[in-house]
């Protein structure tokens, strides 16, 4: 391709994640940090490098995110942990000679009953299932039975495997707020195109005044160099999306950049009203509850289902919240009059909005067990 100028101005919204952080990879190869400072563009050249590594940096973090090794690898630990003791118990429930053993058994295994089959809830269920298994088999009759077969330690063991997840899902949680409120590759991707115009410009300018003014030829050498290796560059890229080798783009409907996936989570949970410092998890009925989060609205489905505040009793019984309970509405923040009519004691609780704009519920769970009073 012949030296004349940087064919910047091209589309490149099209490409995925990889491809773009591959482009600017190379760009950053073709243009030397020593030739950016020698003719004077390091400014611009800085500016590049600097939102090219922003970029390159995000998308590493984000590849590895979802898989966290850690996660899957206790999630595994507690399945194990809480499948293991459920079979012991269902053994003595069952097949165990000693009658008294065998009624301890029978008692503890209604305990494991009520929990369903943790082991395929998802994440959080998971965790407000067994933290409510282990305060269970910490009261009567339960306490007792786990003593009459010898397995005291069984809530500590359950307990501590829940403990050892939550711990690292909590942090995991911490990370993705901290990551969607400070920077994405969608809000990286612009910037970097921009900076890369910005260089490019100001090669191209440079370039424009030596052949019209100073004539200098190693100028013209040095600079036609990069000019051509970042033309090659642009050019193979536009061939691997399948956009043809012109220098300028031709008319064309834009493909739409793939959505991020949403993040809703509920990050706090309080009675803003009639709270008891001992018991923070503890909400008065008919009074203001709060939560906190990230994608919490509640929207309506397209065909007119309603989004909705849920509690679920012990024996999976809905309850859902009306509508003139709702008294604030956003994404981070929620304010509601709890259920008054519902009866005192331990309930989930769950965030079922349309913010998706599909027929499809987002469902987000509070991960922890509350108490109605």
């Amino acid at each position: 391709m012949n030296e004349q100028e940087i064919l910047y101005d091209f589309y490149r919204a099209r490409a995925k994640n990889g491809q773009h952080v591959q482009l600017v990879t190379d760009l950053l190869e073709d243009i030397p940090r020593e030739v950016a400072v020698q003719y004077g563009f390091l400014p611009q050249w800085t500016a590049f490098s600097t939102a090219g590594g922003n970029e390159v940096a995000c998308y590493k973090a984000d590849k590895g995110y979802l898989e966290t090794p850690e996660i899957v690898q206790t999630d595994v630990v507690r399945d194990l942990t809480f499948g293991f003791y459920r079979e012991i118990v269902r053994a003595y429930a069952e097949f165990c000679p000693e009658e008294e053993q065998r009624k301890a058994g029978s008692t503890l295994a209604f305990a494991f009953k009520e929990t369903g089959n943790a082991a395929r809830m998802d994440y959080t269920g998971e965790t407000a299932t067994l933290t409510d298994l282990v305060e269970r088999l910490r009261t009567e009759p339960y306490a007792t039975a786990l003593t009459t077969i010898g397995m005291d330690e069984m809530s500590d063991k359950i307990e501590a495997a829940n403990q050892a997840f939550h711990e690292i899902y909590s942090q995991r949680s911490t990370d993705v707020r901290q990551r969607v409120q400070s920077a994405s590759m969608k809000t990286l991707r612009p910037l970097t195109d921009e900076a890369f115009n910005t260089l490019a410009k100001a090669i191209n300018a440079l370039y424009a005044v030596n052949e019209m003014v100073t004539q200098d030829e190693e100028t013209r050498t040095a600079l036609g160099k990069v000019i051509n290796d970042v033309n090659d560059t642009l050019m193979n890229f536009r061939r691997i999306l399948g956009m043809g080798g012109s220098g300028k783009d031709e008319e064309e409907t834009p493909t739409p950049e793939p959505e991020e996936p949403a993040v809703h989570e509920i990050t706090a949970f309080y009675p803003k009203e009639g709270a008891n410092p001992d018991k923070p998890l503890e909400f008065p009925r008919n009074k203001t509850a709060v939560l906190e989060g990230i994608g919490l609205k509640l929207v309506d489905s397209p065909e007119g289902k309603k989004a909705q505040l849920v509690l679920i009793n012990y024996v999976d019984q809905r309850m859902p919240h009306e509508d003139s309970a709702l008294l604030l509405n956003t994404d981070e923040k929620i304010e509601f009059t709890m259920m008054y009519d519902a009866a005192e004691g331990q309930y989930n609780f769950q965030i079922e909005t349309y913010s998706n704009g599909t027929e499809e519920a987002v469902i987000i769970k509070y991960p922890e067990t509350i108490t109605l009073v």
